[in-house]
């Protein structure tokens, strides 16, 4: 029997492999470590106990203040801004050159930037903090959005997969939809947590799905050529 080339290996002179490995870690670890702190969390009764995605009882940042998920939340979420960031380098080169490459980027390392200052001043006391905390989450939410919009359309005009485009789109429509529904609780001062966490959650599941849609998108001959760069 031959021995496996390269491109049957799932080693560094894999590309593909790579990229799905990439892929497939960061779409997966912020919802592992979310869900998994508000489980810890809610079982020790630092923060209240209910189906978030659609009670709404707390909010994502508040898995992230008390106790050992405090730790957890910034061991899990360092390491994955560096992984977005490897991830929107990988797919602004693996995706065929046009004119938003450098926004598709630039949006995308904002957004991995921002995570990193959120992560960090989560759970520290104070206004500045508390300021610095709202400022890193909105960023990195509208950064990464910008950065999947911008590579949706590129996907669109690339020849590669429709059905994986469909769904990056549809995917983007809820986001936007619920974006939108946020604006009245902030804008005219309809303060309601609750409906503000529910939209944070199914927003940032939506998110992470679409990241998990690259799985179906194989970008082996310019991840190559990356990797010889």
């Amino acid at each position: 029997m031959a021995p496996p080339t390269s491109a049957d290996s799932p080693t560094a002179a894999n590309p593909g492999f790579r990229w799905g490995l990439l892929v497939f870690i960061v779409a997966v670890t912020p919802i592992v470590s979310v869900n998994a702190n508000y489980i810890i969390s809610s079982r020790a009764d630092l923060i209240p106990d209910c189906f978030v995605y659609l009670e709404g009882c707390t909010s994502i940042s508040a898995t992230g203040r008390y106790g050992v998920s405090y730790w957890l939340f910034k061991v899990f979420m360092l390491p994955q801004a560096l992984l977005l960031a490897l991830f929107w380098r990988r797919l602004a080169r693996g995706l065929p050159a046009s004119g938003q490459r450098d926004a598709l980027l630039i949006a995308g390392l904002i957004g991995a930037a921002f995570l990193v200052l959120y992560t960090v001043f989560l759970g520290s006391q104070g206004d500045v903090y508390r300021l610095m905390r709202r400022y890193g989450v909105f960023v990195f939410f509208l950064g990464t959005f910008v950065a999947q919009i911008l590579a949706t359309r590129r996907l669109a005009r690339s020849g590669l997969p429709r059905g994986a485009q469909r769904f990056q789109q549809a995917l983007l429509f809820l986001m936007g939809m619920l974006a939108l529904a946020e604006i009245p609780l902030g804008t005219f001062g309809l303060q309601d947590d609750q409906a503000e966490n529910v939209i944070e959650w199914n927003f940032s599941l939506a998110m992470q799905v679409w990241f998990a849609s690259w799985l179906f998108v194989a970008l082996p001959q310019r991840l190559a050529s990356q990797e010889r760069d």
